[in-house]
């Protein structure tokens, strides 16, 4: 989805939060237009609180990405660094994972698209000068402070919340109309408190409210995703057995992925004699995975 920002009788660009349907990651985008060649760089820190300035060997997008994974690892990719915080389906505190300084919304780029259904406009008409963004990770019953967008994913139990910060947050001299960023040093947690192929069985668990495996429909290319209660030691051998004796799956119909295949098989059913991909969905007699010692 997007959410957009009305100012001056305009639409403008601002952010684009996507789900991932594999395992339910968060793509954070703060939008702009253009490249930038230099960044400068500075820490709260006593001793690194003068901006350092970086050139860039190629020119980078003016767009800020993050991204929050269902593990609890949230990556900043503008600077390569990561912070640890509770897995999304076990979240139980709010924490202030990004920070975003617009020096003027008027410098926000225009949005010339008609809006979407899923679309969310915040109206900051009234405001001029800087203004500072928080996002916010906490439970489902968060309660953001004063003017916000919430976005609430109730079956895993979380909430991502953005706020408009007033008064903005002050900048060094030298940097008030630049736009500024503003990443955790560290998390709630020194390390990652649960392996990604858990947090992926996890995340599909509170979709379907089950422990048990989880079979899903054949979507559009065909591809049906079983996703396992438990993670394999190794990926399974499996053994497919259909209702319909002229259907089967192959080898090659099976998509191999070393970041799941331990706790995922997906794989397409195929006609015998035809060869044609079944895209909807055929009676399943048994599914077998052998992952044994």
């Amino acid at each position: 989805m997007r959410i957009l920002v009305q100012h001056g009788g305009v639409l403008k660009k601002f952010v684009v939060l996507e789900s991932s349907d594999r395992d339910g990651s968060l793509t954070l985008v703060m939008r702009r237009d253009g490249v930038s060649h230099s960044r400068a760089v500075w820490s709260t820190r006593p001793a690194e609180q003068n901006p350092q300035e970086i050139e860039f060997r190629a020119p980078r997008p003016k767009s800020k990405r993050i991204t929050i994974h269902q593990s609890g690892c949230i990556n900043y990719h503008e600077n390569g660094k990561s912070i640890f915080v509770e897995p999304l389906t076990y979240v139980t505190r709010t924490v202030p994972v990004y920070g975003y300084r617009v020096p003027s919304l008027s410098k926000l780029d225009l949005h010339t698209e008609p809006p979407r259904e899923d679309d969310s406009v915040i109206d900051l008409s009234d405001l001029d000068g800087p203004v500072t963004f928080s996002i916010l990770l906490g439970p489902k019953g968060l309660v953001p402070p004063g003017r916000a967008v919430k976005l609430t994913y109730e079956a895993e139990g979380y909430a991502i919340g953005i706020c408009v910060d007033q008064p903005s947050f002050m900048v060094p001299v030298g940097y008030e109309d630049h736009f500024t960023t503003f990443t955790l040093e560290k998390g709630l947690f020194d390390q990652q408190q649960m392996a990604e192929d858990q947090a992926l069985i996890s995340y599909h668990q509170a979709l379907s409210g089950s422990t048990d495996p989880i079979l899903y429909k054949p979507n559009g290319e065909g591809v049906i995703r079983l996703v396992f209660s438990v993670p394999m030691r190794v990926a399974p051998k499996f053994k497919i057995e259909l209702a319909d004796p002229n259907l089967h799956v192959s080898d090659q119909d099976v998509q191999r992925d070393n970041r799941s295949d331990k706790v995922m098989l997906k794989f397409k059913i195929r006609h015998r004699r035809s060869g044609k991909i079944i895209r909807e969905g055929v009676a399943i007699r048994s599914i077998e995975l052998d992952a044994e010692l």
